[in-house]
């Protein structure tokens, strides 16, 4: 299939699996990669149990990574959910960027608002050839403006219907408020809630 994501991502269809916390593994993710989309680990990917050491937090998610490499061949992503709140105290995201860097992780699927910490993340990501897939907790023209200038190259396109995490706007408007910019990275949208499956809509 000829698509602006497929071909950034190097897959073969427009499907970005949402990595949603605790309930994807590497079984899944491997799953949907084999099956031409792109499986996204979640940051407590295949984990019963929580912990609040970050180092052990990190280990997991890389224990993961080794096995979705074990049963697939095909890219994937490994979500990034830096502190919102806490941006200059944020334990977590660091121990899990050198786990992603030292495993050459291939996409990321980030989550955030534009700040001084995603801008910096985004150019080591950049600058280690890391694709970025990048969701706002509140999409709008202005962040998705702002992902795209700090190296974003696709945009997820989030409203209520994706599983109600947001509760302001329908995935379809957030769409089309996010392709009526003057903006070159490709656009996806959430069609459906229960999964979070994002299928490619092509930016104007």
């Amino acid at each position: 299939m000829e698509n602006r994501i497929c071909t950034i991502l190097g897959i073969e269809k427009p499907v970005i699996q949402g990595p949603m916390v605790y309930l994807t593994d590497a079984k899944l993710v491997a799953t949907v990669s084999n099956a031409g989309g792109l499986g996204s680990l979640g940051p407590h990917a295949g984990q019963v149990d929580s912990t609040k050491d970050p180092i052990e937090r990190a280990e997991r998610l890389r224990a993961q990574i080794k096995q979705v490499k074990q049963l697939t061949d095909k890219p994937f992503s490994v979500n990034v959910l830096p502190s919102q709140h806490h941006e200059d105290n944020d334990l977590y995201t660091p121990p899990q960027l050198d786990v992603i860097f030292e495993e050459e992780v291939p996409v990321v699927t980030f989550v955030g608002e534009p700040n001084k910490s995603m801008i910096r993340m985004f150019g080591q990501f950049k600058e280690r050839g890391i694709k970025i897939v990048y969701r706002s907790l509140n999409p709008t023209p202005e962040n998705t403006r702002a992902a795209e200038e700090a190296g974003a190259d696709i945009i997820v396109a989030t409203g209520f219907d994706e599983g109600d995490t947001l509760h302001l706007r329908q995935s379809f408007s957030q769409t089309r408020n996010a392709t009526r910019m003057p903006a070159t990275t490709p656009a996806t949208a959430t069609i459906l809630p229960a999964m979070q499956r994002k299928s490619g809509f092509r930016s104007t």
